[in-house]
């Protein structure tokens, strides 16, 4: 039979009233992980012989994923209590059968524990009954004159027990709502150790704002790349990017902005959507000499949908005439409006076919976009 050294609670029970969120905090996902997988990610998993999750039958579905993530950890659960007290008792008889030496016991509300802090608690458990680590608050709560200097400790976790002690101190307990279980244990077995002040918990959503800290933001790139041919028999009525200028139009179902139209595929293909022709059919009558600025306000309102955000975006065009250089100051400007984001991320420039082909004919007007995206405004 294997021995057992290491366990890990995660206390996931919580309803989170305070969070004032339907789903309870930690499920609640950033860039698609709940509270639970970050924290398991930024520590040494394989130092644990199993890991017990304890929280509501309702809830477990929102860690099924775990299993499939770490293929070679052991998962068991645990019924969440009434209170964390009972929740933990519920883990502690869940282990019983696997009489660990070690437990480790987490609340899943505080996601950025580092493996340092793991290891130094696993150590110190060597030789003490607890681990127990705290931080120095840098405030000071004036209870009376005698007491005006004395330090407040924040007591964090996981915190660190002997199994058999920990086990032992919540069966024979007289309290019944404590909201710690290192205020079980006697004072002599007691062993506190310094925190990390960076292991916050997450108690409001205004906290989610330190995932920050420790989120890398994701870029994604899109391509876009539209063409339409040119109304020989006009001579007025072009419109690129919004700008109406002085030249031949072109022959579309739209207004037929092959700049408009290849930005809103760029933006489309980096958030992995259909092409243009998907959303805006040029067999619609609905979209019949419609304004392009239209499609691109759609497109612009995905990208805040699925909380993305322009980083970068440079639209050339291929055509022999007219001269584009012209209107780039005015084309970068509406763009900005519509898109409303700043002028120095929009890059506009011009290229001919050099004589070659239906464009160099000066038959057609040719335009690619290529446009980055990212999760975090840096604007």
């Amino acid at each position: 039979m294997k021995t057992f050294k290491n366990a890990l609670v995660i206390l996931a029970g919580g309803t989170g009233k305070r969070f004032k969120n339907k789903m309870p905090k930690q499920f609640n996902e950033i860039n698609g992980e709940n509270l639970i997988d970050f924290f398991l990610n930024r520590i040494d998993t394989n130092i644990f012989d199993l890991i017990l999750i304890v929280t509501k039958k309702s809830n477990i579905k929102h860690t099924k994923h775990l299993l499939t993530k770490f293929p070679l950890l052991k998962f068991i659960y645990a019924e969440a209590g009434k209170n964390r007290q009972l929740s933990s008792l519920n883990a502690l008889k869940k282990l019983k059968r696997y009489n660990p030496k070690n437990v480790l016991i987490h609340d899943s509300a505080r996601p950025f524990c580092s493996q340092k802090l793991i290891a130094k608690i696993l150590k110190s458990l060597n030789k003490n009954i607890s681990a127990i680590p705290y931080i120095l608050s840098p405030d000071k709560k004036v209870i009376s004159k005698k007491e005006f200097n004395k330090k407040i400790k924040l007591i964090q976790t996981p915190q660190g027990f002997n199994y058999n002690a920990i086990f032992k101190a919540h069966v024979s307990t007289k309290l019944f709502n404590a909201k710690d279980d290192s205020e079980l244990l006697s004072e002599k077995e007691l062993n506190f150790i310094k925190g990390e002040k960076l292991n916050i918990k997450i108690t409001y959503p205004e906290d989610l704002n330190f995932f920050k800290l420790f989120l890398k933001p994701i870029f994604k790139s899109g391509i876009g790349y539209d063409i339409h041919r040119i109304d020989i028999k006009t001579k007025k009525g072009l419109k690129l990017c919004g700008v109406n200028i002085n030249f031949n139009k072109l022959i579309g179902h739209s207004d037929a902005d092959v700049g408009i139209h290849a930005i809103c595929d760029s933006i489309f293909g980096a958030l992995s959507m259909n092409d243009i022709g998907y959303y805006f059919s040029n067999t619609n009558p609905k979209w019949k000499n419609k304004n392009s600025e239209h499609f691109l306000k759609f497109a612009r309102d995905k990208l805040k949908e699925n909380n993305f955000f322009i980083a970068n975006l440079d639209i050339n065009f291929i055509c022999e005439k007219p001269n584009i250089s012209k209107y780039r100051k005015e084309m970068i400007s509406n763009l900005s409006s519509l898109l409303k984001i700043p002028k120095k991320i929009i890059s506009i420039k011009a290229t001919s076919n050099e004589k070659i082909g239906f464009i160099g004919d000066g038959l057609g007007i040719a335009a690619e976009s290529i446009v980055q995206i990212t999760n975090e405004k840096l604007y």
